[in-house]
């Protein structure tokens, strides 16, 4: 099987629509067949390749429980309809205030560990830039979770809520 028939879509290939019946798909199908079939076009090998991938799609939508699984794989996924305020990672007060309170956690953590790390000799460059790397991600998303728990928090509190 070639890779443009687990890419292209099934029931454009055979010219139906989603909604088309088994018995619309088994016609569709038969009508595409008699137009390519390999006996009418000895040696061609595109014509074979279409052939191939026209049973392929016949095979898949005329089989309820292929089709099925083909239709929740290839349909696009559902549009989440959330309103901007739900979607918000920090929805309350109380959670940008944690945002907040974890991130200086962090940025002084790993601040502590920086001045800790300066002073030690691990006697292995691989440990030490492994460590440095910890320190460094210990200080960057403390102060951004910091940074966007006060930012939520001063929205918040400005849309009075």
């Amino acid at each position: 099987m070639s890779t443009a028939s687990v890419d292209a879509d099934l029931y454009s290939m055979l010219g139906v629509p989603r909604s088309a019946t088994t018995e619309e798909i088994e016609a569709a199908f038969r009508e595409h067949a008699k137009a390519l079939h390999p006996d009418r076009h000895p040696g061609n090998a595109e014509i074979a390749e279409q052939f191939k991938e026209l049973t392929h799609a016949y095979d898949v939508l005329t089989r309820p429980e292929r089709r099925d699984a083909y239709d929740r794989r290839s349909s696009p996924a559902p549009v989440a309809s959330v309103a901007p305020e739900r979607a918000s990672v920090f929805r309350t007060p109380g959670r940008a205030r944690a945002a907040v309170a974890t991130g200086i956690a962090l940025l002084l953590l790993g601040l502590a560990a920086g001045v800790v790390l300066a002073g030690l000799d691990t006697g292995d460059a691989a440990k030490t830039i492994t460590l440095w790397l910890v320190v460094v991600k210990l200080v960057v998303c403390g102060g951004l979770l910091w940074g966007i728990g006060s930012w939520r928090l001063r929205r918040l509190r400005s849309r009075g809520a």
